[in-house]
């Protein structure tokens, strides 16, 4: 789905996996990164539409008592329910769709990539033109999360297992760049996307 005649990449992946140098990659080569994460933060801000939205379908126990929203409880309220999970992607996607888009339009560049870990979760990947997943073994990117965070290879392991697989993110993905290897040959795979993709448009 191209906006104003510019091309939309969504980036997504596995945790541990080098989405933040991905990003660093592709902004150094002219694309455009949107943060859709910041984006998420934004509209559930204190007495913003979608966070009224959001109380009114899951009651005020997800506020605090400043009124702002308890990510918490919010998260606790969804967790092993798809009925719950889809009805709060049904209430933010409207409001991020509109952000994101909003973004493209005041974008002077003719490339945008949606930095989106929970691409396929949120519904934003159905106005991506091309999608680039960054992967890496199981090991390789527990190792990482726990030198990264801080945390246990056991509660490491946890996260990966409320995500998407490898082979999910592959099978979903125009591209797909592993980062098992040297830093090195990371950086080489994700320029290479980037001047695939650039010559596609």
């Amino acid at each position: 789905m191209s906006i104003k005649n510019k091309k939309i990449i969504g980036l997504t992946g596995m945790s541990g996996a080098g989405k933040s140098t991905a990003c660093a990659v592709f902004d150094g080569m002219g694309f455009d990164i949107i943060d859709c994460d910041g984006i998420c933060r934004i509209i559930v801000e204190k007495d913003k539409p979608c966070l009224k939205e959001i109380v009114k379908s899951f009651g005020e126990s997800v506020l605090t008592e400043s009124g702002e929203l308890n990510r918490k409880i919010m998260a606790e309220k969804i967790f092993g329910s798809e009925e719950k999970r889809l009805m709060l992607n049904g209430i933010m996607y409207p409001y991020v769709s509109y952000v994101v888009i909003k973004s493209i339009l005041n974008s002077k560049k003719d490339f945008a990539v949606l930095d989106a870990p929970t691409l396929f979760e949120s519904g934003i990947d159905d106005i991506c033109d091309d999608i680039v997943s960054v992967v890496a073994d199981k090991k390789t990117v527990i190792n990482r999360i726990v030198k990264r965070d801080g945390i246990s290879e056991a509660d490491a392991e946890k996260r990966l297992r409320s995500q998407h697989n490898k082979d999910f993110y592959i099978s979903k993905s125009s591209y797909a760049a592993e980062n098992n290897g040297s830093p090195e040959d990371f950086y080489k795979s994700l320029k290479e996307i980037a001047v695939r993709i650039k010559g596609d448009k």
